[in-house]
Formats: C-alpha cells, structure tokens, sequence
C-alpha cells in the first residue's frame, strides 16, 4: 500500500511540475526585438523596453512601421526559434482534458520577421580579454548569416589561439 502511495504521489507531482513548465514563457532577443511565446500568444517588445519596434502586423503579416509592442493570440504556442529573418513558433494541443482553445494539434507557425529586423549600421562590440587566464571573447561574429560569441583559449605561453566555444546569437 505504501509503494503505491508513494507511487501515486511522484506521478501527480511529476504531472503537476509538467504542467507548470509548459505555462514557462519562451523568449528569443535579436537586433532591437524581444519575441516571446507566452502559451497563448506571440508578443514581441522592443529592447530596450522604452524604444519602439521597427514593425507592425496586420493581415498575418508583419510590415515596416512602428509600434510599441505587439501581441498577437496564437493557442498553445510553446517554444520559439529565429532562424534568419524567419520566426517559427511550436504550438502544442494540450492533453485530453486540458483543452486549449483553438490549439487544434502540434504544429508550428511561421512569420517573416524581417520588418522588425531592420538593416542597422555595424556596432562593433567589445572583445574582451583575460591574459592571465588566457582567454578571448569575440562577440557577434556572422559566418554565414549566423551569429556567433566567440571564445578562444591561449595555447601554452604563445600567442597562438583555439577557438573552444562558439555561442549562437549575440548577447
């Protein structure tokens, strides 16, 4: 009786900590944009937050403009991915039981982003380094149309370098 007590107890509380994680809002920061899936929709806000967005939706589409910020209802989303100029956001059908209006099945959804990406001059950020340790940070490197961070570790005592981690997007 005990075990199954026990048993019962780690399900719900596993299905309970389940739930509350898919409630978790998602957010992914590019250029001076902030998109976000909050599981019932996509907002996007300028970053920083006193500024305004480059864009505006209208008709499923996003176009050149400007706003304070955005919501747009999409059921279910759940997790959210830039790639390029293009924004794919999953959207999840909850569970038999838990309904989630308009949600009709696992998908996704796919917005071009690039009004709200505009073209900006180049600012260069700062490298930093730490020759004691003998590390190199290079932020924001484009190869190949991806972002990257950039670290490099010293080898030995000579001013040669490896590259031992390269982070997507730039912070």
């Amino acid at each position: 009786m005990r075990n199954l007590f026990l048993s019962l107890s780690f399900a719900v509380m596993g299905s309970a900590l389940s739930l509350s994680s898919h409630a978790d809002m998602i957010a992914v920061v590019k250029g001076h944009a902030v998109f976000m899936a909050t599981g019932s929709s996509l907002a996007i806000l300028p970053s920083p937050s006193d500024g305004q967005l480059s864009c505006s939706y209208g008709n499923g589409v996003f176009s050149p403009g400007s706003s304070a910020g955005l919501e747009i209802p999409l059921p279910g989303a759940t997790d959210i991915k830039l790639v390029g100029n293009d924004l794919y956001i999953a959207t999840l059908k909850a569970p038999a039981g838990l309904p989630i209006p308009g949600a009709a099945e696992n998908s996704y959804v796919k917005y071009d982003v690039s009004a709200c990406l505009p073209d900006v001059p180049f600012t260069p950020s700062i490298a930093r380094a730490d020759l004691a340790a003998g590390e190199l940070v290079i932020p924001c490197v484009l190869v190949d149309g991806q972002e990257y961070n950039v670290v490099m570790n010293q080898r030995g005592n000579s001013m040669n370098w490896e590259v031992i981690f390269a982070d997507s997007g730039c912070q």
